[in-house]
């Protein structure tokens, strides 16, 4: 199917000659009355990046699960080499060479870095009989190579389950590497990684590409997409609608692809006057001569934290909202003081924390919009221990117009919900409970261009309302875009200060890069 004004210039069309790598043809897979995939052909070439686009709920992860061996095609073919091939399982699609990166880790947390990387691949050091002696030596070496690219290698022998998320991402992907796929499918690769990181994966991905490999990546940030694809493949609701070599292509044609009409690009700067304090901790963050420093927000304040390994932000999320024991701390909230580790007494002052994980750690999955809204604000609607239903269902419907979830259903099971919509749910609890202050981590992580949009108009509800927002990404665009301040920091340093509008992707990145080669000389590593 072909996108109007859109002329599609394929690899194919262009040299008849050349075979794919891989070839899905006439992919169909239905989970009951839902069609997730249908009909979906694509070809995958050696030597190229091709992106898979769309919103949730697209097929993108049907897909990639039947390419990986994971799920099998209720109908059509996949094709590798030149050979119809049935990858019954992750083990057959292996032995062909291909190898994915899940968003979700697929990581043992109680077992080392070294052994996650080798795991299923043991090198061994002898053997007897039915018995073998592990070669921790080799593992541990190999592990450190593999790492090494990343600036990782020696996190080898640290258990999994302490590393910072985004080191966790490279872990996962060095992985994927050190198996020399000859199709390699990275499934949000960049979801957990700042801007420096990312751009150190994109290196090694070229690299990959110039020696041969097939590249295929699965993202929402469409500037990425352009950045580093050759082709690009549009799905939309479970259909292939558009395939184009990235030189046809741009940011509005492919929004216009995914979503079937255009979305305005940029950011909507809500014009909002800051007013008084809302929340102050003091203690936290020292500047790099030492003096101590304030972080603070204001009514009607966005104010923007990057995210990037090393960054060490969740520590001072956690700290705000309770989560942790925030010793030499003071935090206020309108200037009353919260006692440390309180989570309770944090929402009681009206402070909530917007996960970018929603499912993981904003929702429960098993359970209804209308009651992941009923949780924190259940003496609202309770009386004499009994759920006041039609009063919830009236605020649940409210807030589901409000916010335009999807599907307007307060009985939806949150996990059947698009990751843009269950972050609106997340979201819809804390208004319910009135909440002023509002800490989001990279909320927009896992979203499409069409939902982020979404948030970011509720983010400018949020403030024009008089909340206070704290947004840590690692988008640095959205941070130039929608923050009033930016704060950068590296551990419990402030590196810098960005206050002159307008603020600029540019300058965040400069700032960001610098607090990274801070930390290399022997002051910084004391100090931080």
């Amino acid at each position: 199917m072909r996108e109007p004004g859109v002329t599609l210039s394929t690899t194919e069309s262009t040299d008849p000659n050349r075979q794919p790598l891989l070839r899905a043809q006439g992919l169909s897979r239905s989970y009951g009355p839902v069609t997730a995939l249908n009909d979906v052909s694509i070809d995958f070439f050696a030597g190229e990046v091709h992106a898979i686009v769309g919103e949730n709920g697209a097929g993108k992860t049907t897909l990639m699960r039947q390419l990986a061996g994971e799920e099998q095609p209720d109908s059509g073919q996949i094709i590798f080499e030149g050979r119809i091939v049935e990858l019954k399982d992750p083990t057959t699609a292996k032995s062909c060479g291909i190898a994915i990166v899940h968003q979700q880790f697929q990581l043992v947390n109680a077992m080392t870095v070294a052994e996650n990387m080798f795991l299923g691949d043991t090198p061994k050091r002898a053997a007897f009989g039915p018995l073998s002696v592990v070669d921790f030596n080799a593992m541990t070496q190999g592990a450190v190579e593999s790492l090494a690219r990343f600036d990782l290698g020696h996190r080898a022998g640290e258990r999994v389950g302490a590393l910072p998320v985004g080191e966790r991402q490279l872990v996962e992907i060095s992985r994927a590497m050190r198996s020399n796929a000859r199709l390699l499918i990275l499934d949000e690769p960049t979801a957990s990684l700042g801007s420096v990181e990312t751009r150190e994966l994109f290196r090694h991905v070229a690299m990959m590409r110039e020696a041969g490999a097939a590249i295929v990546l699965i993202a929402h940030n469409i500037d990425e997409v352009l950045e580093l694809s050759d082709r690009i493949s549009v799905l939309r609701n479970g259909r292939l609608v558009l395939t184009a070599h990235r030189s046809a292509m741009n940011y509005d044609l492919i929004v216009r692809a995914m979503v079937g009409k255009g979305l305005e690009q940029g950011f909507p700067r809500t014009q909002t006057t800051p007013g008084e304090t809302m929340l102050r901790v003091d203690g936290y963050a020292s500047r790099s001569d030492g003096a101590s420093h304030a972080i603070d927000m204001r009514r009607s304040e966005i104010v923007g934290i990057p995210t990037y390994v090393g960054s060490a932000v969740d520590s001072l999320l956690d700290d705000i909202a309770g989560l942790n024991e925030a010793r030499g701390c003071r935090i206020t909230v309108k200037g009353n003081k919260l006692p440390a580790g309180r989570v309770d007494a944090s929402i009681a002052a009206g402070v909530c924390m917007i996960p970018g994980d929603a499912l993981a750690e904003g929702l429960i999955p098993n359970f209804s919009i209308e009651d992941n809204i009923l949780l924190p604000n259940l003496k609202q609607f309770q009386r004499m221990g009994i759920v006041w239903r039609r009063k919830l269902r009236a605020t649940v419907e409210s807030l589901i117009g409000e916010l335009d979830i999807r599907p307007a259903d307060p009985t939806m099971n949150v996990m059947n919900l698009s990751g843009g919509n269950r972050q609106k749910v997340v979201i819809a609890k804390w208004l319910a409970s009135g909440a002023r202050v509002m800490l989001m981590n990279d909320p927009t992580k896992a979203v499409d261009v069409g939902a982020k949009a979404e948030i970011y108009r509720l983010l400018g509800n949020i403030v024009a309302q008089g909340g206070a927002i704290l947004l840590v990404s690692s988008d640095m665009g959205e941070l130039a875009g929608l923050s009033d301040r930016v704060l950068v920091l590296r551990g419990q340093t402030l590196i810098d200060e960005l206050r002159e509008q307008p603020i600029t992707k540019e300058q965040i990145t400069r700032a960001v890069v610098s607090a990274r080669h801070r930390l290399s000389s022997p002051k910084a590593r004391i100090s931080t």
